[in-house]
């Protein structure tokens, strides 16, 4: 959570296929909101991570004997005088991008904007192979040593530098599906919640 005040967290409990429920005590001020997805502990098979009785010291069972004593007692005690308030809240959070990806396709239930999609390009000078070692800004602070085998590791690896035209022109074609009916939707850049953001 991003609120430095928002303290939660969760004991060692068992949970029952019966009743899968997890109590989280919340030590702040305020609610706090746990979305569904959010990782709260790991969860553990007891049969393989609990130690066994048999596998005990004696005076070890006789100390979990008297703890599990002592747990049943509190249960018992606090059960007949609720001492905290018990809060459960759900909701569902989706972001514009679920609903988009999920959600019906409606490209009239907003009003399209002036001018489409932004398509131009930027024109860029190409550079050819010739040019290569001109073109690179090398450090004045070099010495003469050091700059000529600098040239040569750049030379050697001309093929790094998008030289001739080549760079941003690969003729490949990719298939990208789409929902069913779908048609292109121009939407500008917007901001997200805070609540939508842990959703992205």
């Amino acid at each position: 959570d991003t609120n430095a005040k928002s303290i939660y967290g969760l004991a060692d409990t068992l949970i029952f296929c019966t009743n899968p429920f997890l109590h989280v005590a919340n030590f702040s001020k305020s609610p706090v909101t746990i979305v569904q997805g959010q990782s709260l502990g790991l969860c553990h098979d007891p049969d393989t991570w609990l130690d066994k009785a048999r596998h005990l010291k004696p005076e070890t069972h006789q100390q979990a004997l008297a703890y599990a004593t002592l747990l049943h007692m509190l249960v018992d005690t606090n059960a007949q005088q609720p001492f905290s308030t018990f809060t459960q809240a759900s909701a569902d959070i989706t972001s514009k991008a679920q609903r988009n990806a999920m959600g019906l396709n409606n490209p009239e239930a907003s009003e399209p904007l002036e001018g489409g999609p932004k398509t131009a390009e930027v024109g860029l000078d190409d550079v050819s192979t010739a040019q290569l070692l001109t073109e690179v800004c090398i450090s004045s602070d070099l010495t003469e040593k050091q700059r000529s085998r600098l040239e040569k590791v750049i030379t050697k690896n001309a093929g790094a530098f998008g030289l001739d035209g080549r760079l941003g022109h690969y003729d490949g074609k990719v298939d990208i599906t789409l929902k069913p009916g779908l048609l292109p939707v121009s939407l500008p850049p917007f901001p997200a919640s805070p609540a939508n953001r842990e959703v992205i």
